[in-house]
């Protein structure tokens, strides 16, 4: 646990033994209403040919959620053909569509890969929308109308110069988070990726991408002729970070003054040095050569103008690949890597000096005279990044002298996620050492293709399985079985029990200190460790987060400012409620893409709610009342973990509310149904309020599912 993160004992439940299942009704508690045609999608990015997507890149768009809702409970939303699209919810639960604006169709770029459309609220009536190709534009939307209906336009453009001083392009970039200073001022926080060696088609160079964070502020009623055929003005930026990761959660603090952002990786200030590098001249020739092969297509003629000895040399290279000799083999599983280093018969056990981080693996020879030139070659850096993140405590290495080697077990943060290269590799001399593919992974992937079975048409559900109820609710079921039952036939239910819930972050603190132009200072702090985090909040209003303690969920919040200005990543943050056993309780889901929190605060103990011993059918009553801490008040929170869902799979949203008063021993979960399908994936999620009641509010490709009755 996290110096940053005491609990308070008084919240804890350690008599707590199970959840039980409360029924949620679909009929009831859920409505669907179909989108406006052509229906919403996450995958209009397109890939070009020059690069590939680093892991953090393809992980952050994942998890990445299309839709934006403000406080007055306006949604938006950019469908497939880049129209942004607004709704607004009536006191009938009836959602009105109106289209407000059309984004223009994106140009493809040989040197820039473009990002999604993301949305956020500035004020009450305007939003920024980026266009995810560099630029940004301010969307002003008029009140609801009778009809309940919107009206909207675009007042102003602005792009984000590339991070290439010789580029004339924008930089394409995600919006992550804003505050609103003034009717006249906006913050807003925003992300992008730096590709490395521009152009080049490796996996090596995407390992190299790094990521800046941005600060810009503009004027949300400025007008400056979007339809105009001039200049199109720059962002404003006030300060700009750097990292190797990309930010899971950004928010700021309107009583501390700042942006807490919650990162894998910290985000410091960038050098003067690296704010001012450009490219040499043969590696920008290099890359323009390159981006012309790329854009001849597949089966074109090459023009010998293009083909250089140095094209033609890699050609050669590339050809006889097979034959190359590596300094180590490696292949892995879903857990573990395994590394192999043939050394010499001379060389003895105190020879080898090896060490790892979560990050590196430092190894070194000594001496290094009866080596191979690949291994003497690979000895020559001796720490090296890997390509992403390990658990140091779980792997181990070993020197076997019978058969010269030493073997590195590394132990995968990430579990199922396939690695394509060892090292981050950060020098383009070196050669990617492909994955050695062993026998037996071979025969296994041979016999898995013989075991693939289609059903036949007309054959009905599998053995034990019910028509009417959802997989994944039976698997909930299960908390009310007894040990000695068993509902599921062999290999039904069955799931590979390798995951891991939590992302490790560390906490980040940045404030600006000097708003003038000439020098905009900032004031950055970091945690000191990282903490795992279940859950982000599923209100803009919330700025408290869930943390992993053992199998259980703690929700924290900063607490109030104090005369220091190091308060949140120095001072402890207030305990404010648990959810027992939730880290288990994830930990069982397989295709979960989003996990939300909303949070209530609690009367006192000297109210009592009228239905207080009425049973709790959903966090609406709940949310009443008091918690059973000391001081007789507090908070109690709703977990929203939802499946991704996809057209061929049924995805579920699942309920973890906290234990009700007076039963510190069980809970209630429930389940419902709310994309996939014919509704297709899940995009995004949301909270609004109508009619004094909260509401969940889920964007799938196809549909909008409004669903009530459960926070």
């Amino acid at each position: 646990m996290s110096y940053l993160f005491p609990p308070d004992k008084s919240l804890l439940y350690p008599q707590f033994e199970t959840y039980k299942l409360q029924s949620l009704d679909p009929d009831n508690d859920l409505l669907e209403y179909p989108l406006p045609e052509p229906g919403s999608t996450q995958s209009r990015v397109g890939y070009n040919t020059s690069s590939y997507l680093s892991f953090k890149e393809v992980r952050n768009r994942i998890g990445w959620d299309h839709l934006s809702v403000n406080a007055d409970g306006v949604g938006v939303y950019v469908d497939k053909d880049w129209g942004v699209v607004g709704f607004i919810i009536g006191d009938d639960l009836q959602p009105t569509f109106s289209k407000l604006a059309s984004l223009p169709l994106p140009i493809s770029s040989s040197e820039q890969q473009s990002e999604f459309p993301s949305v956020s609220p500035l004020t009450p009536t305007t939003w920024a929308v980026s266009s995810g190709s560099g630029s940004l534009y301010v969307l002003e939307t008029t009140s609801p109308d009778e009809t309940g209906s919107l009206q909207g336009q675009f007042i102003a453009k602005y792009d984000l110069p590339s991070s290439n001083l010789d580029s004339n392009e924008s930089s394409p970039f995600l919006l992550r988070a804003s505050h609103t200073i003034s009717t006249e001022q906006v913050s807003l926080l925003i992300t992008r990726s730096i590709k490395a060696n521009e152009g080049k088609k490796t996996i090596k160079s995407s390992q190299l991408t790094t990521f800046e964070l941005i600060e810009i502020t503009l004027n949300p009623s400025a007008h400056n002729g979007v339809d105009e055929q001039e200049e199109v003005e720059k962002l404003s930026v006030n300060w700009k970070l750097s990292s190797d990761d990309l930010p899971i959660h950004c928010h700021y603090s309107t009583e501390h003054s700042g942006w807490i952002v919650l990162s894998p990786e910290e985000y410091k200030l960038l050098s003067k040095e690296d704010s001012e590098e450009e490219e040499s001249k043969e590696d920008k020739e290099k890359r323009e050569r390159e981006a012309k092969i790329a854009k001849l297509g597949l089966g074109a003629s090459i023009p010998p103008s293009l083909v250089t000895s140095e094209n033609e040399e890699k050609m050669e290279v590339e050809s006889h690949e097979e034959e190359k000799v590596y300094p180590y083999q490696w292949t892995q599983d879903s857990e573990s890597l395994n590394i192999i280093i043939p050394l010499h018969k001379l060389i003895t056990r105190q020879d080898i000096k090896l060490d790892l981080t979560s990050t590196t693996l430092s190894f070194s020879l000594s001496p290094t005279s009866d080596i191979s030139p690949q291994l003497d070659q690979f000895v020559k850096k001796q720490t090296r990044a890997l390509w992403t993140n390990i658990d140091p405590e779980l792997s181990s290495w070993s020197y076997d002298p019978s058969k010269s080697q030493v073997e590195i077990d590394l132990s995968k943060v990430d579990h199922n996620v396939r690695w394509p290269t060892v090292f981050s590799y950060d020098d383009e001399e070196e050669d990617e050492v492909p994955e050695t593919l062993s026998e037996a992974t071979l025969a296994a992937v041979r016999e898995s293709f013989k075991s693939i079975k289609t059903r036949s048409e007309g054959e009905g559900d599998p053995p034990s399985s019910h028509p009417a109820m959802p997989a994944l609710l039976r698997e909930e079921m299960d908390f009310d079985l007894d040990d000695d039952e068993d509902p599921l036939t062999e290999n039904q239910g069955s799931f590979d029990e390798t995951g891991k819930i939590g992302k490790e972050v560390f906490i980040g603190f940045i404030q600006q200190l000097d708003h003038t132009e000439e020098s905009n200072k900032i004031k950055l702090d970091w945690s000191k460790t990282t903490t795992s985090v279940l859950s982000t909040p599923l209100s803009n209003e919330e700025n408290g987060i869930i943390i992993k303690s053992a199998v259980d969920g703690l929700l924290f919040s900063p607490q109030s400012q104090s005369q220091t200005q190091e308060d949140i990543t120095k001072k402890p943050w207030k305990h404010l409620s648990t959810n027992p056993a939730l880290a288990f309780v994830l930990s069982s889901k397989r295709d979960l893409r989003l996990i939300k929190h909303f949070t209530t605060t609690t009367i006192s103990s000297q109210e009592v709610h009228p239905h207080e011993h009425a049973e709790l059918t959903s966090p609406s009553s709940s949310k009443r009342l008091k918690t059973s801490s000391a001081s007789g008040e507090g908070s109690r929170t709703t977990v929203l973990a939802f499946d991704s869902g996809s057209s061929v799979g049924q995805g579920n949203l699942y309920v973890y509310y906290p234990p009700a008063v007076g039963d510190r021993n069980t809970a209630k979960q429930g389940v419902i149904p709310v994309s996939g399908g014919e509704k297709g994936a899940l995009l995004g999620v949301g909270n609004v309020k109508v009619g004094g009641k909260d509401l969940v509010v889920v964007l799938t490709e196809k549909s909008l599912v409004i669903v009530k009755n459960v926070i």
